[in-house]
């Protein structure tokens, strides 16, 4: 059978090399913000007197666009909401008070803040920005990294850039499709980028229901452009509309923010209900003869018994039709694993946290030989990695297998297979 077999140009083992471009940041950073972007995005808009953005984070875009009459953010996490409010209201006096707070890393300051309950609203905005700044990875969870010990955040400056800016935004917290109908028009124009279904990062809604979300675009009177993932189901839906589609790979502004990391390009759709007229888009547009790749695999408990919390995988099996009929060499296996040590930045959870402070990468290896552990069979060629797990919540996330593998992750191209008398060859695409 004639198939399609994926020559890799580009591979990553849950992180490739992270990129070190430096970016003034708004307010506080966002796991999966468009800072990097913004300038663009902005630029992209067409003319409105309504400026909508219904998942806001860091609210990049907004913060780049020039101001119009009404404008509007929204996000479903009400801690990010009440942050926006407390902002828009903060005067003179209580940025003062602010000031004199703890503004340097220090992982006592960090726990105390984690349980503390703020009696005022400039206790209240402290704690958000302490915790999003030095929380592992911009994610406000329970962790906090060494790497930041001693660090002090510009938070203050930027407040005092960035806080103006908000006086006549109107903020609301909640489901988007309420304020989306709320402000649609034929004036308003929408920025949207939702989670993305497929990369299980605890940003945004946990899960994404993408039809309501397409439907709800079909409806629109207003423009809108959206910037979003190439997994799950909303980039077929698209693809057999009429809406305008682009398909690029950009720089990720998450690998520039302290503590995270992740692939130095991450493959998106840009969606649009009008044609962008700038020309900013052109050297994002993916090659034609490349696609993006992304492996899930097994995790190895228990395979050396004296180190709890070592633990191996599988990353990429030579000449092995995988579920999405995918097949790799032992060649180009090869090359892929020794390319990921030699531009290694890193390991990242679920292609986007970087966790280098909390996992260690022991060994990579290529199976001189077929060989089993356990009850897994490895063939000669398989690129195995072995980590061990040194930060408590993610060693229980890995016991409780709430995570279960690693990810390769890269870009390969399309080359036609001759027909072979025998076997199969998978397809890429």
């Amino acid at each position: 059978m004639t198939g399609l077999h994926a020559t890799l140009a580009r591979a990553r083992a849950v992180l490739h090399a992270a990129t070190t471009e430096d970016l003034q940041k708004t307010i506080w950073g966002s796991p999966a913000g468009k800072k990097r972007l913004a300038k663009r995005l902005a630029a992209m808009l067409p003319a409105h007197t309504t400026y909508v953005e219904p998942f806001a984070g860091s609210a990049a875009v907004l913060f780049e666009k020039a101001p119009a009459p009404v404008e509007v953010i929204n996000d479903a996490d009400p801690d990010i909401a009440q942050a926006y409010k407390l902002l828009k209201k903060l005067t003179p006096a209580d940025l003062g008070r602010l000031k004199k707070l703890p503004w340097v890393g220090d992982e006592k300051t960090f726990k105390g803040l984690l349980d503390a309950t703020p009696r005022t609203d400039v206790e209240r905005l402290h704690r958000f920005l302490y915790l999003t700044h030095f929380s592992y990875g911009k994610m406000r969870g329970r962790s906090f990294s060494p790497s930041v010990v001693g660090v002090e955040a510009k938070t203050i400056k930027r407040i005092e850039q960035f806080a103006p800016r908000l006086k006549k935004v109107k903020v609301y917290g909640g489901d988007y499709e309420k304020v989306v109908r709320q402000y649609d028009s034929k004036d308003t124009v929408f920025f949207l980028d939702p989670p993305y279904p497929g990369y299980n990062v605890d940003v945004g809604e946990s899960e994404f229901d993408e039809a309501r979300f397409f439907k709800l675009l079909q409806e629109l009177k207003g423009k809108f452009l959206i910037t979003y993932g190439i997994r799950g189901e909303f980039p077929g839906l698209v693809k057999g509309s009429d809406f305008w589609v682009k398909r690029i790979r950009t720089p990720r502004s998450i690998g520039s923010m302290r503590g995270v990391g992740g692939p130095s390009l991450l493959t998106q759709l840009l969606v649009a209900n009008y044609e962008p007229t700038s020309k900013a888009i052109d050297d994002w547009l993916c090659a034609p003869d490349e696609a993006e790749f992304d492996k899930p695999t097994t995790l190895l408990k228990g395979a050396d018994p004296t180190d709890e919390r070592y633990v191996l995988g599988i990353v990429l099996e030579p000449e092995v039709v995988d579920a999405q009929g995918d097949i790799y060499s032992a060649d180009e296996i090869r090359e892929a694993a020794h390319r990921f040590m030699e531009e290694f930045g890193g390991l990242g959870l679920m292609h986007r946290l970087r966790v280098n402070d909390e996992v260690k990468v022991l060994e990579s290896f290529l199976a001189p030989t077929d060989f089993a552990m356990g009850e897994t069979k490895v063939r000669k060629g398989t690129w195995l990695l072995a980590v061990r797990v040194l930060g408590d919540e993610l060693w229980e996330k890995v016991k409780s297998s709430e995570l279960t593998g690693f990810s390769i992750g890269g870009s390969a191209r399309r080359v036609p297979e001759p027909t072979q008398a025998a076997g199969l060859s998978g397809g890429l695409g």
